[in-house]
């Protein structure tokens, strides 16, 4: 967000359509949520709308009595109503991450045949939401790596991890480094790592080359909702027989826009570039 002359955050504007009243109410219902949990005047509403005190009390009397705004008292200051809550439950509920994906999961794993994992983080884990398995004879199959402890693996161990390692603050990766039931003989320095880690979140992909298991390799790109927070991570695992400068590079670019594919429906602003 762009900042005025007087070091004040400057709103972007809002699209103007045909329907003026519409433009106005949508208008209206950004400032009061910028107004945040206190509310926010009708003076101040008109002033950051631009609209006329008269007509921005107009159009917030039809959104309180709809329940999208309400208002503390007469004349009081105005905060988001209950149905603006109602219909956010609804939108979680139908953007339920692993249904959003699913058909950028699919398309992925029928353009490059590797395996496809949707992960997200649960504590210290990894956590695959989803897992599309290589119809390839050779190929990487999670769902039958009884091997491998989830909970005892350093994120910073596989491609999907790092990915959401690094979406992180880096205070909150130095206190998940301390608390964490990891188990690494070969732990890295942690200014090291989290020099890596902040590599990563620019880069928008992570690598593993055999890092957690003999034979597997990785590759992966992240989800970002909204806020730019990192959701979740897109991955391709694949046999390291198949590992070559040019699969590997074609695989990172095909993770990459699918990612960003995710984030978009998520209403995201990704790029799709590695």
């Amino acid at each position: 967000m762009a900042e005025t002359g007087t070091g004040a955050p400057e709103r972007a504007p809002s699209p103007r359509t045909a329907i003026q009243a519409i433009d106005r109410a949508i208008a209206l219902l950004d400032g009061v949520a910028e107004g945040g949990p206190h509310g926010i005047s009708l003076g101040d509403l008109a002033e950051l709308t631009g609209l006329a005190p008269s007509t921005a009390r107009t159009i917030l009397s039809s959104l309180v009595a709809h329940g999208l705004v309400a208002q503390h008292g007469s004349g009081g200051r105005y905060l988001l109503g209950s149905r603006f809550f109602e219909i956010n439950r609804r939108f979680v509920m139908h953007a339920d991450l692993s249904s959003v994906a699913a058909p950028v999961l699919r398309d992925l794993w029928e353009r490059t045949s590797e395996t496809v994992h949707l992960a997200v983080l649960q504590g210290t884990r990894r956590v695959d939401l989803a897992v599309l398995v290589s119809p390839q004879l050779l190929r990487v199959d999670p769902t039958s790596a009884g091997h491998l402890d989830a909970s005892a693996s350093p994120l910073y161990k596989t491609a999907a991890g790092k990915v959401l390692f690094a979406g992180m603050s880096r205070s909150d990766r130095l206190a998940m480094l301390r608390t964490a039931a990891w188990r690494d003989d070969d732990a890295p320095d942690p200014d090291d790592l989290m020099t890596r880690m902040d590599a990563v979140e620019a880069a928008g992909y992570a690598t593993n080359l055999e890092e957690e298991a003999v034979g597997v390799c990785g590759v992966a790109a992240p989800v970002r909702d909204q806020s730019g927070r990192t959701a979740a991570a897109v991955c391709l695992g694949y046999p390291a027989v198949r590992h070559t400068v040019d699969h590997a590079s074609w695989l990172r670019a095909e993770v990459v826009a699918a990612a960003a594919q995710v984030s978009r429906l998520l209403g995201g602003t990704g790029t799709g570039a590695p």
